[in-house]
C-alpha cells in the first residue's frame, strides 16, 4: 500500500505516488483571493488536473469541492495547492483532507478501473 503523504520534490519533478485515471467532473475551488468553477480532465487520491477559464497562480492554496458522477454529497479537500499553470490547465495537489473523504475518492478511483 501506498502512503499519501506530501513529498519534496524539485521544480519540473513528475514524480507520481499514486495512480490517476481519466475522469471529466466538475471542481469548485474558493480561496481568501479567489473562487470559481473547473472541470477535472484526470485524477488520484494525492491530486488532479483540471481546466478553468479563471487565472490561477502557481503556489495558490485553495479549498476545493469535487463533485464525482454519481456521488452525493461531493468530496471536500480543505487544502489544496496549485502545483503547476499552463494556459488554462493547472495540477492541483491535495494537501488536507478528511481521512472519509479521501476513503470515498479512492473507493471511486477503484471502480474506475
Amino acid at each position: 500500500m501506498t502512503t499519501e503523504q506530501p513529498h519534496s520534490a524539485g521544480k519540473g519533478h513528475k514524480i507520481r505516488k499514486a495512480r490517476r485515471v481519466e475522469l471529466r467532473c466538475t471542481l469548485g475551488f474558493s480561496s481568501g483571493e479567489i473562487e470559481g468553477d473547473a472541470t477535472i480532465t484526470n485524477i488520484s487520491t494525492s491530486g488532479c488536473r483540471a481546466e478553468s477559464d479563471i487565472n490561477l497562480a502557481e503556489g495558490l492554496v485553495v479549498q476545493i469541492i469535487i463533485q464525482l458522477p454519481g456521488q452525493s454529497p461531493p468530496v471536500k479537500v480543505e487544502r489544496a495547492s496549485i502545483r503547476w499553470v499552463s494556459g488554462n490547465t493547472f495540477g492541483l495537489n491535495f494537501i488536507l483532507f478528511f481521512p472519509s473523504e479521501r476513503d470515498r475518492l479512492r473507493a471511486f478511483i477503484e471502480k474506475i478501473k
